[in-house]
């Protein structure tokens, strides 16, 4: 039986913003500036190949990265960021060594994540003593924030768009019990509909890049795991990984997911249902400088991979 989560579309009213618009009071906006680097900043994205070779070191230090979605055309990166000590989290595109926000309100924003067409960026927005809501916003800066699908009582986190851009798989979060389920929206009409909610949490949902497979990571069977369903939703299930599973993130035809601090790849086939061979570490977080202990075990990914399966981003800690 089809269920809805009551959602309330409302106009907005941010101030037209420009790529480097600061935080504060959106109707007095004081002209862009660049973002000043805190001494104490010890977080930077970097590329890296399958082999765990860091290629380069992407925009400046921050106090946080966290969320890294890479743009459909691979130049920039949106990212979940804190460019000094003390600030919340914020919407911050990298793009060679600069870092402007695309935003401009007080809220602490997450799970940031780019249009198949590069044109727009889904994330949430989570204002003090409030729940997380979904929204969207023109990739150039221009508009406001846009209400995908916004409502009281539940988080609404870590979008993830269809090819054609027309529906967004998340994750809600009720706060008081802490239970996740997977959902989705249509973008048009702010329907919505359950995709999984199978006992346990299930988090974390990516759609694949042609859209027929949703990858998630759930606790059902006791220990978080990396698990696949079909889409549009079906009963179908196909458990990837066998020794605990976190982050999962597609390229055209591997599934990646952390397991504790090794990064996983699994070829796959979707030509007669969901196949796919056993998985294969390719590096450590320690190797490519996210840490030595670094298990991979919040709600807030570190990395994420090219279309083609060769590069990923990763947040790695850097000193002085």
């Amino acid at each position: 039986m089809k269920r809805s989560i009551p959602a309330r579309l409302a106009a907005t009213t941010l101030l037209l913003l420009g790529l480097a618009a600061c935080g504060g009071d959106v109707s007095e906006d004081p002209a862009p500036e660049a973002e000043p680097i805190d001494p104490t900043a010890n977080r930077q994205l970097a590329w890296v190949d399958r082999s765990g070779t860091v290629l380069e070191l992407i925009g400046p230090r921050m106090n946080s990265i966290l969320d890294p979605s890479i743009s459909p055309d691979g130049e920039r990166i949106a990212v979940r960021g804190r460019a000094t000590e003390g600030e919340i989290d914020h919407l911050y595109i990298l793009e060679g060594t600069e870092a402007a926000r695309l935003t401009s309100n007080d809220g602490f924003e997450r799970h940031m994540i780019w249009s198949p067409d590069g044109s727009r960026i889904a994330y949430s927005i989570q204002e003090p003593e409030g729940v997380s809501n979904l929204f969207i916003r023109a990739a150039d800066g221009t508009g406001g924030d846009e209400p995908l699908i916004v409502s009281e009582g539940m988080h609404k986190w870590y979008p993830s768009w269809t090819p054609d851009a027309s529906t967004v798989v998340f994750h809600t979060n009720n706060p008081e019990t802490q239970a996740r389920d997977l959902w989705s929206v249509d973008v048009a009409t702010g329907g919505t509909d359950v995709v999984v909610d199978d006992d346990g949490i299930q988090a974390l949902a990516r759609l694949s890049l042609d859209g027929r497979f949703v990858a998630y990571q759930s606790d059902q069977d006791g220990r978080m795991e990396i698990y696949v369903t079909t889409f549009p939703a079906s009963d179908a299930r196909w458990r990837v990984s066998d020794n605990g599973g976190t982050w999962p993130k597609w390229s055209n035809d591997e599934l990646f997911y952390w397991e504790g601090n090794d990064l996983m790849a699994v070829p796959f086939s979707g030509e007669d249902g969901f196949t796919f061979d056993p998985p294969t570490r390719l590096f450590t977080g320690a190797e490519v400088g996210m840490g030595a202990d670094n298990m991979m075990t919040s709600y807030n990914p570190e990395y994420d991979v090219t279309a083609d399966g060769t590069r990923f981003v990763v947040t790695v800690r850097v000193e002085g």
